[in-house]
């Protein structure tokens, strides 16, 4: 643990944990005192992940797409934590198609990841933070958006369209669980673009080597470089910790300043 344990005594759920900015968050979660429960597909690498970071960890695959998997794991981990104090929606998709060659198939795969995942991950953590203690500090709801949920994008329109729809999601989450008198805060994270397994997929896609978009990124945004997972881990823990605990129903950019353009 570090020395400032941020998240001591917390539990923190994350979905898409095994890959590069969930992994990197897990890790983080940890060191900072967080007992973490690592969701993804695989329980062979939700495994792995667990052993590797140790301590208060639990391991739980799941489908976000499934309401049954989202009962089962937020029972398991109750039964081990005792409450979930951080819900980070980090599970995504992406495709690069343009909207005419894109298929119905590739649209529902990409809004039941990207918004059902997101809206099954509110709606659970909801049902189990609006009993919190209002003497505790309020919970938090991260849903992991994109700069893609600033503006249009080329080649990822139904991308686009479900990062916008994860960040108005948010808003709409932050407002009614306040309205409704629930200690809990909900904002999304807005990554730029970032050195992840994923993203390397899309350039593959795109014909463009790693290489090449380094250089491109020395005029796609100010900063002229991508992110590593980990600065987009330190903006998730600003979230889940009560540094921001002033702050719901906004956004968080760690885009190197490319939606400033």
């Amino acid at each position: 643990m570090t020395k400032s344990g941020r998240l001591s005594g917390r539990t923190a759920l994350i979905t898409g944990a095994t890959g590069g900015i969930g992994a990197a968050t897990a890790r983080l979660f940890a060191a900072e005192g967080a007992g973490v429960v690592i969701c993804d597909l695989s329980v062979a690498d939700c495994q792995d992940l667990a052993d590797d970071i140790g301590g208060s960890v639990l391991a739980a695959a799941m489908n976000v797409t499934s309401e049954q998997d989202w009962e089962e794991t937020f029972a398991r981990a109750i039964n081990l934590f005792g409450r979930i104090d951080v819900v980070m929606n980090c599970a995504g998709l992406f495709d690069g198609s343009t909207i005419e060659e894109t298929t119905l198939e590739t649209f529902d795969r990409l809004c039941d990841v990207n918004l059902k995942g997101v809206f099954l991950g509110c709606k659970f953590a909801i049902q189990h933070m609006k009993h919190r203690d209002a003497e505790l500090a309020a919970a938090s709801i991260i849903n992991v958006s994109s700069t893609a949920g600033f503006v249009g994008t080329p080649r990822s329109g139904i991308y686009t369209m479900t990062k916008g729809g994860v960040r108005l999601f948010s808003k709409s989450v932050a407002i009614e669980v306040a309205e409704l008198g629930y200690n809990i805060r909900c904002n999304s994270l807005h990554p730029g673009g970032t050195e992840t397994g994923m993203f390397d997929e899309t350039l593959r896609h795109r014909g463009i080597t790693p290489e090449a978009f380094r250089d491109m990124a020395k005029t796609r945004n100010p900063l002229g470089r991508l992110a590593q997972p980990i600065e987009i881990a330190h903006g998730a823990l600003f979230l889940a910790s009560d540094e921001s605990s002033f702050m719901t129903g906004s956004e968080l950019a760690l885009d190197g300043g490319y939606a400033a353009r």
